[in-house]
């Protein structure tokens, strides 16, 4: 009961700072820029930026040298000229300097934590002007989607709604306030999961939110049982969407998905619309994509961001492993945000084969073509050209399956790279609910 109690603030809360009225009139504002001009929407660009550089001098000793003598127009010029890149590192070694108030948080303002998958986690501080914005940004996200405040939606990501040692339903919690189904990521076995499809089809949603590997985890149970839900939309977010995992979720989960991408720093945010482009929500922050010199590129490049709504914390310049670049032309959808190509994953996730070159995750993906029988699997770099394949053996595993994993690999990914199989009772995901389903753990001519 007392578990139950908790639920009820915490979404309750939640409710009361992300979906009030406020929070109503700032989607219907933000709704209005998809319909500015190129010329309109740059000047409020220029705006929101100089606010926001503002804010770093005046706030953030680490700055406190840059003169604040330029206006909005300029300030897209005195951010390349005056401000430097930061990253994760930066802000972990000089945080007398990026912190506002000497690091410590005010009452008023909130944390922000990165899920630290790479080792490093990471604690921002927020204000609560730019919690109400996140929250506008992702719905009118949601609005391309066909989904409206008022109709009910699922989430199936790292919500902790159900004790891990729970054996019976329920394995979900109805958040009344929002009428939101959550469901338990951790309960998606074969012992717990007819209970939440059956949930699934009762409660009917207009949409889910998930992480890609939570549904297709889903897909799969559903996949097994010769059984298909019908939800309109998957908004999914927080992890990279790989091809072999879109396909299964459409094919048992839903009509279409529209991916997310952002980050707890949010510096950048990139929403796909309904054609299926990927644009960066220039609203949201200054986007740059930069070459391994730090200067722009229309190639391949990392992802650095420039907040423009948490002036608590304004975070300038900040680099990301992220990697992606612009993509050339105007969406057929209309709205005049920039495109970019999808997001490659961090660059400590990324591996190389047998001669030293990358190997795309998506091209990892043509392993699994044709294979049967595995619950979950994961491709990990354990040494220079040396991979191993991690695998979760479902019912009727046989050495099959496994050849034809490894002709897979020889044929249609790399013929130099070294692979063994190995196999797992389980593969676990992160604290925050997440998979990992391409890792890295030789870095520095060592295994980490």
């Amino acid at each position: 009961m007392l578990a139950e109690l908790r639920k009820e603030f915490l979404y309750g809360g939640r409710a009361l700072v992300r979906d009030n009225a406020l929070s109503q009139r700032l989607v219907r504002k933000l709704r209005r820029h998809e319909a500015m001009d190129g010329e309109a929407l740059q000047a409020l660009g220029d705006r929101l930026l100089h606010r926001s550089l503002q804010a770093a001098i005046r706030q953030l000793p680490y700055y406190a040298r840059i003169t604040p003598d330029f206006a909005p127009h300029e300030a897209r010029q005195a951010l390349r000229e005056l401000f430097p890149v930061v990253d994760k590192s930066t802000l972990l070694d000089q945080p007398q300097g990026l912190y506002p108030n000497g690091g410590v948080k005010r009452p008023w303002q909130a944390l922000g934590k990165t899920s630290g998958t790479t080792g490093t986690p990471l604690t921002v501080f927020r204000s609560l002007a730019s919690v109400q914005m996140e929250q506008a940004f992702i719905k009118r996200h949601w609005t391309w989607g066909g989904f409206a405040d008022g109709m009910p939606r699922a989430a199936l990501r790292g919500d902790m709604v159900a004790e891990l040692e729970r054996k019976a339903p329920p394995y979900w919690f109805e958040n009344r306030y929002n009428r939101q189904l959550l469901l338990s990521s951790r309960h998606l076995t074969d012992a717990c999961v007819d209970a939440i499809i059956g949930k699934l089809r009762d409660f009917a949603p207009a949409m889910l939110q998930a992480y890609p590997s939570t549904a297709f985890t889903l897909a799969q149970q559903l996949q097994r049982r010769g059984q298909a839900l019908d939800i309109p939309v998957i908004f999914t977010a927080s992890e990279p969407l790989y091809p072999h995992q879109q396909e299964l979720i459409l094919a048992h989960l839903g009509g279409k998905i529209m991916d997310m991408y952002g980050m707890a720093e949010r510096v950048a945010f990139a929403t796909q619309c309904e054609y299926g482009s990927l644009h960066v929500n220039p609203d949201y922050s200054h986007v740059e994509i930069l070459d391994q010199h730090g200067e722009p590129t229309e190639g391949v490049g990392q992802v650095v961001g420039t907040t423009l709504h948490n002036l608590a914390m304004p975070l300038v310049r900040y680099r990301l492993s992220d990697r992606t670049r612009w993509k050339p032309g105007r969406c057929a959808c209309g709205r005049p945000f920039p495109m970019i190509e999808p997001v490659t994953g961090k660059l400590e996730d990324r591996i190389t084969g047998g001669d030293g070159a990358e190997v795309s995750a998506s091209v990892l993906t043509f392993a699994f073509k044709g294979v049967e029988h595995v619950r979950k699997s994961q491709v990990a770099q354990v040494g220079p050209g040396q991979w191993e394949l991690r695998l979760v053996p479902d019912h009727g595993f046989s050495q099959d399956d496994q050849d034809k994993l490894l002709h897979n690999i020889r044929h249609l990914v790399d013929p130099t790279v070294q692979v063994k199989v190995v196999l797992r009772e389980a593969l676990p995901d992160t604290a925050a609910g997440k998979f990992r389903w391409v890792v890295n753990e030789w870095q520095d001519g060592r295994r980490t």
